[in-house]
């Protein structure tokens, strides 16, 4: 511009955001809570991709498409179709060859469980499908059936596998433990159902019936606590049961769904939820009733379940239950204070849950891996492209639900 001229328009200089301090970058990529964004951040240009945030941010869960020729079978595809609620965006992970056609299990803190079954025993490992770290652990000492609950603790070396063969009621599960300092599974026989790991001790539940608390390395169990009061019975009706243990930093909730599949509406279901109370009135365990989890959201699929802290996931209000079934084919959101359900935008009609991660194990402890490779994972499509309604979520809510 020239000096004394005034044509009423601010002249806005060309800025060279790669010289923006490392420590700004650190912060921005914190606040990256969708993993696809986070790896846009990560290659706009050397300079960003090179400032290693000090822990990956924590990321909201995805969907993983399963396509399994048998029922409940979860099969790795060449490329594993994900969705990501947070951005309402598809994509694909590239996985290698010789990783196709494994079943996997899931979620499990970023890994995924591989199997590879070997008669009476199963070969077992974790795989991270964005960053391809694996690793391998020692066959189970079991066959695997359906379903199969499956726990990995944040610093991965605790594994804990459950069998539970739904086919044969009468047959005991099995539980592994496995523990990176051991070569070998702590083998425990036991009615396993509904099952839930934290900090060394093992919940396990049945419906209307009292819950079984072990100690894994011991193999002792501990406690036995009886179901809570006024739950509802659902023999001999229209009106099914299901009973998920959760882990949460309140402790371990019981969350139990009754829907009357006659009917097939899901706005006509119930949850109660417990907390336990592992001390009681005179020591005794028991369940306490409570009708808010606060910050916390709950994610329920075919079998099992957990939590997440809502705080650190702009547009996402805590306090609700996201599940899916097989037989619904949809995902829903129930919302624990109003007591009302909603359909959530979901372009698969049979999944399961993944938290993806950038984390890599070693025996060094984990570390974070900052550059996942445009082959690795791909945003194809939004959820709007592939018939799917969904705008930014609003209010704490998914708009559209």
């Amino acid at each position: 511009m020239e000096p004394g001229s005034n044509t009423g328009k601010e002249i806005i200089e060309a800025r060279d955001w790669s010289d923006l301090q490392m420590d700004l970058i650190s912060l921005i990529t914190k606040k990256l809570c969708d993993l696809p964004n986070f790896t846009r951040f990560r290659t706009v240009c050397k300079t960003w991709s090179s400032a290693p945030p000090s822990s990956c941010p924590p990321q909201f869960p995805w969907l993983l498409e399963w396509q399994g020729e048998e029922p409940f079978t979860l099969v790795l595809n060449r490329e594993q179709k994900f969705y990501s609620l947070s951005s309402g965006e598809t994509g694909k992970i590239s996985i290698d060859e010789c990783h196709c056609g494994k079943e996997f299990r899931g979620p499990c803190q970023g890994y995924l469980i591989l199997l590879q079954r070997q008669g009476e025993s199963s070969g077992i490992s974790l795989f991270n499908p964005l960053t391809k770290d694996e690793i391998s652990l020692p066959p189970l000492p079991f066959g695997l059936h359906w379903p199969v609950y499956t726990n990995i603790n944040q610093t991965g070396k605790e594994v804990v596998v459950v069998d539970q063969d739904l086919f044969k009621p009468g047959e005991k599960g099995k539980l592994g433990y496995h523990h990176a300092d051991n070569n070998e599974w702590i083998h425990v026989e036991g009615e396993f159902r509904n099952c839930c790991y934290s900090y060394g001790m093992f919940f396990s539940t049945k419906t209307g019936r009292e819950t079984e608390v072990y100690n894994v390395t011991t193999k002792k169990m501990l406690h036995k606590v009886p179901s809570p009061e006024g739950e509802i019975e659902s023999q001999g009706s229209s009106v099914s049961a299901s009973v998920y243990l959760v882990e949460s930093s309140e402790g371990i909730l019981r969350v139990s769904w009754y829907m009357d599949w006659h009917k097939g509406k899901v706005e006509e279901s119930v949850f109660h939820i417990h907390r336990l109370d592992i001390h009681g009135a005179k020591g005794h365990p028991c369940w306490v009733k409570i009708s808010s989890i606060d910050d916390r959201m709950i994610f329920l699929d075919e079998f099992n379940g957990f939590s997440i802290n809502a705080k650190p996931f702009t547009g996402f209000q805590g306090n609700c239950i996201y599940f899916l079934h097989h037989w619904l084919q949809k995902l829903h959101r129930y919302d624990i204070k109003s007591g009302t359900f909603e359909t959530v935008p979901c372009p698969f009609e049979e999944c399961t849950w993944f938290v993806p991660s950038l984390e890599q194990l070693s025996s060094s402890g984990p570390a974070v891996v900052t550059d996942v490779p445009e082959k690795v994972m791909k945003v194809e499509e939004s959820a709007k492209d592939a018939g799917v309604e969904y705008s930014a979520p609003k209010h704490g809510k998914i708009a559209g639900c």
